[in-house]
């Protein structure tokens, strides 16, 4: 795929109140993009709009609760009804936390995450992929994962769990995309820890398990949303599938992961 054109173009941010969104809006503005905006949180979502109109493009807010498909509907009917221009990149970026175990989870919470973080994108795919779509120009699907999209941690089942969903989910979106030989492609964001309002409230969490130091290694081992924000435009640009704007050393990790399963492959194999 070429280079995207993002000129004379409109964009949507889901997640924008704080953190990843708010600094995908605002540098989206920057660009000089109308941007269309969405969260839960009101008062955030609010400040955004004051700085992203501030910048001097069009802005519409929307209220939505990524985990209710009619409200993402209504979403995405208000984002193509509003714009007067193409919609060129949709950043499918909500996505909340989840602490609580493998072994003997919190059921509720594990369902409001997996409504949020998993559930939250496929309801943004199918309410605004098929839009994209019938535009008939490129456009880029750009969906947040995390590097819990590869990566396993203890403590934290339903986010691995979700995001590890994702990367299954946006492949197979990805090759639909290549069979339909469509102009609209697709992107999976795996950040590295980033210090936003998804990752702040876990802060004291953090000091209630380990103590100050806990929780003083928990803030410095993660990177402001603006850097992370910028990789993302920067290479959903380049329309490649995966964006992994990281300032962790999680490569070595992940090809233990790997090598795990390419030397299981052999073990199992059958012949016929």
């Amino acid at each position: 795929m070429t280079l995207l054109d993002t000129n004379q173009t409109c964009a949507v941010v889901t997640g924008a109140a704080s953190g990843i969104g708010r600094s995908l809006a605002l540098q989206l503005a920057d660009a000089g993009n109308d941007v269309v905006i969405t969260d839960v949180n009101e008062a955030g979502l609010e400040e955004t709009r004051a700085a992203v109109e501030a910048k001097g493009v069009k802005v519409l807010v929307v209220k939505a609760n990524m985990a209710d498909f009619a409200d993402v509907e209504k979403f995405a009917v208000a984002a193509f009804d509003w714009a007067d221009k193409p919609i060129g990149m949709v950043f499918a970026n909500a996505g909340i936390h989840g602490l609580t175990p493998a072994i003997d989870p919190d059921l509720d919470l594990f369902a409001k995450v997996v409504g949020v973080n998993l559930m939250g994108p496929v309801h943004m795919t199918k309410a605004f992929l098929p839009r994209l779509m019938k535009q008939g120009r490129p456009s880029q699907l750009v969906i947040t994962g995390s590097q819990a999209s590869f990566l396993a941690a203890p403590g934290m089942a339903p986010y691995v769990a979700t995001k590890h969903a994702l990367w299954g989910y946006v492949d197979s979106v990805r090759i639909e995309l290549l069979m339909a030989q469509s102009d609209v492609g697709v992107s999976l964001v795996a950040p590295s820890r980033v210090d936003s309002g998804l990752t702040r409230p876990q802060v004291e969490a953090y000091r209630t398990k380990g103590g100050d130091k806990a929780a003083e290694d928990y803030v410095a081992s993660m990177v402001g949303p603006d850097p992370i924000a910028e990789v993302i435009i920067r290479e959903a640009k380049k329309r490649v599938f995966w964006i992994i704007p990281s300032h962790e050393p999680t490569l070595e990790i992940f090809k233990k992961r790997a090598d795990a399963i390419i030397e299981a492959m052999p073990a199992g194999e059958i012949k016929v």
